[in-house]
């Protein structure tokens, strides 16, 4: 399950993943990026991981295009976690996005928020 929330005004959205996301999940989920890219031209995220079992096969194809044909777009991404190899992953893959990004613990989600809205 994904759920999330816009803070339009600040060119924020916040995610919460508990679970597997589904391609229809996804969907609203990049509607909402599209609409704050729209807005201010460019998207910071947090994103609050507290189980993953993967993604629809749909869902991931559709966050890979998606990513890519965005990278440019991508400013501030707090990832808040304490699964270690989602921490481990997101190290090791942190270098490809332009934009920053920070990894919290989840007693540290208010100092993510605060940081993905440039605090």
């Amino acid at each position: 399950m994904m759920q999330f929330e816009t803070d339009m005004d600040a060119g924020v959205i916040e995610f919460t993943v508990d679970g597997e996301v589904t391609r229809a999940e996804y969907d609203a989920a990049a509607t909402e990026m599209e609409a704050v890219i729209a807005r201010h031209g460019k998207l910071s995220a947090v994103a609050v991981i507290r189980s993953f079992a993967g993604m629809e096969l749909a869902a991931w194809w559709k966050d890979i295009s998606w990513g890519v044909g965005h990278l440019t777009r991508i400013g501030r991404v707090a990832v808040v976690t304490d699964i270690g190899w989602i921490v481990a992953a997101s190290r090791a893959t942190g270098w490809m996005v332009p934009g920053e990004q920070t990894i919290f613990t989840p007693e540290e989600l208010d100092a993510a928020r605060a940081w993905a809205r440039g605090g």
